[in-house]
């Protein structure tokens, strides 16, 4: 009796292990290894689209870069972050300085000016590449705004808001994942979501993403300390270096069929 009932218990136990193998639904709580999850995010990065995490890197970094330069250079406004500038605004106001109204309310406007701009070209019909005309533009004009003298700050920096706002609308995900390369906030907010999420679900996906998002705060941060870094030796050349980074992402966010198409076209 005692072996019969020995070998029930194991029966019972085997029986109860391969209904666990071969439940599709039972969750697994396995941590991705380090090494798996950056060889997910950057040697599995092989589309050249704008979704890509090296256009995201180029863009972060080249913002962070602006964002300093501007701030350093340009009277300390904002390139991209519009909730500095009316921050600055909202103060200057509060103490009865009313000299400083158009310096930090015209970069919003602008970039609001952009966000409307890019999605005019979002909302085209028919037009597979959108995105290559308002981020030309942008190149093109935080490259021309780089020659205004300091004398004109008034006009430099609007004109580099309206640039960031058209970049928001651009790129709007890297990785299929939403993403805002112009502002640090969302990233740095997202990346803490997900690796609680994680903590608490141990879902692969969220120890990616907060990977993603932890990429994206270090690039953009690195930006600003590249261009505070260089803004003493360059001045306010140093926004070049932001317009030559965007150059190199436009060549990466182009698939090749659509170079094939623009070349032949042209």
């Amino acid at each position: 009796m005692m072996e019969k009932d020995k070998m029930d218990e194991q029966s019972e136990t085997l029986s109860h292990t391969d209904n666990q193998s071969s439940n599709p639904s039972q969750p697994d709580f396995s941590a991705p290894a380090p090494k798996e999850l950056m060889r997910e995010l950057v040697e599995e990065d092989v589309e050249e689209h704008e979704e890509s995490m090296r256009v995201g890197l180029l863009l972060t970094l080249g913002i962070g870069i602006l964002n300093a330069c501007t701030y350093v250079t340009r009277g300390h406004v904002f390139a991209s972050s519009q909730s500095g500038n009316l921050l600055y605004l909202g103060l200057d106001l509060a103490k009865g300085e009313f000299g400083n109204v158009t310096k930090y309310l015209f970069p919003p406007l602008m970039f609001a000016a952009g966000i409307v701009i890019a999605e005019h070209y979002h909302d085209k019909p028919g037009y597979p590449q959108w995105r290559k005309v308002p981020f030309l533009f942008e190149i093109i004009l935080i490259a021309l705004a780089t020659f205004l003298p300091d004398s004109w700050n008034a006009l430099a920096n609007p004109i580099f808001g309206l640039c960031c706002g058209l970049q928001t609308i651009t790129f709007k995900r890297i990785r299929s994942n939403p993403v805002a390369t112009v502002v640090l906030t969302g990233s740095f907010q997202n990346a803490f979501i997900h690796l609680t999420r994680f903590l608490h679900l141990h879902d692969p996906q969220d120890a990616f993403r907060t990977l993603l998002y932890s990429v994206i705060v270090l690039s953009y941060f690195t930006g600003i300390v590249i261009g505070a870094w260089l803004c003493p030796y360059l001045g306010h050349y140093v926004s070049l270096i932001s317009a030559g980074l965007l150059a190199l992402c436009l060549c990466i966010a182009i698939p090749p069929k659509q170079k094939t198409a623009v070349s032949s076209a042209a």
